[in-house]
């Protein structure tokens, strides 16, 4: 999937890597607990209950009761097979890259961090309705992040559209994704807002731990605005050189724009003058 790693500039860890196969263990025995619990309720059997599920999922009435656990037990906890196996997918996709470099234990704090803010961050927006968000995602998106900051050139190659990307770029267009949806209200059933919250959980915890060694995705927006803006004034600054004030008093942008409507057969002599000393001065430029 990432045809250009660069990974030779930093050091790994040589220690064992428990922690990325430890939570996806954990992950598929909690949903194994989920699917042997489950039961049919309501008329015809027409609902789904298990009480694992619903004692571990993040619920906010469940909070005001202080049952703090479920800021942390229901990033474990998934609403089907292709749920678990996504979030999984990610784990040791993106966990791999950057538990090798940062370490278990960091990972692991990296991790329960970025699911914590996640699920602070729905909570905010969900406070006063009844509501449940199960699910890896939130944590997942702070891993996904940790990992562009680490490796933001890694190359990633897309399923659809298949295109490859800077792992930056990729975590930037899913970071807006999230904004536009998270805000939006246009959820459906997935917590857009848990996604953003891990983003950002994530980011602040890399930005703490490895300041030196992460790109801090702030400057990198100003110095790319900056960089446009400055390329801007070049271009604007470039057209005036081409305006001549002295013996006419026709401007070379009017002067083209007329070829391409009319053609150059119908510029007056005058005209044409202009655009040969246009052209003249041009080609000194370029001596």
């Amino acid at each position: 999937m990432f045809s250009d790693r660069n990974y030779n500039s930093y050091r790994y860890k040589q220690t064992s890597n428990y922690a990325v196969p430890s939570i996806i263990l954990l992950c598929i025995v909690v949903y194994i607990l989920q699917e042997v619990t489950t039961r049919r309720v309501g008329l015809g059997g027409m609902y789904s209950y298990s009480p694992v599920t619903y004692a571990l999922a993040l619920n906010p009435a469940a909070i005001k009761e202080f049952q703090i656990w479920r800021l942390f037990t229901y990033m474990f906890v998934h609403g089907g097979f292709w749920h678990l196996a996504l979030n999984m997918w990610g784990v040791y996709l993106f966990g791999s890259m950057i538990e090798r470099h940062i370490g278990s234990l960091n990972f692991l704090k990296l991790y329960f961090v970025s699911g914590l803010a996640g699920a602070v961050f729905w909570l905010l927006f969900n406070w006063h309705i009844y509501a449940f968000c199960i699910g890896a995602s939130g944590a997942v998106f702070g891993v996904l992040v940790a990992a562009a900051m680490l490796f933001p050139n890694a190359m990633l190659m897309l399923l659809i559209p298949p295109i490859p990307l800077k792992l930056k770029t990729f975590v930037l267009i899913y970071a807006l994704i999230e904004v536009f949806f998270g805000l939006s209200g246009e959820q459906g059933q997935i917590a857009h807002l848990a996604h953003l919250g891990g983003l950002i959980g994530g980011y602040f915890f890399m930005r703490y731990l490895f300041p030196r060694e992460t790109i801090n995705i702030f400057k990198y927006l100003t110095k790319h605005a900056k960089r446009r803006s400055n390329g801007a004034n070049a271009s604007r600054q470039a057209s005036k050189k081409w305006t001549f004030t002295g013996k006419s008093s026709h401007n070379l942008d009017e002067i083209l724009d007329k070829i391409s409507r009319t053609g150059i057969n119908s510029l007056t002599q005058e005209e044409l003058e202009v655009l040969r000393v246009a052209r003249d001065k041009m080609k000194n430029s370029r001596k």
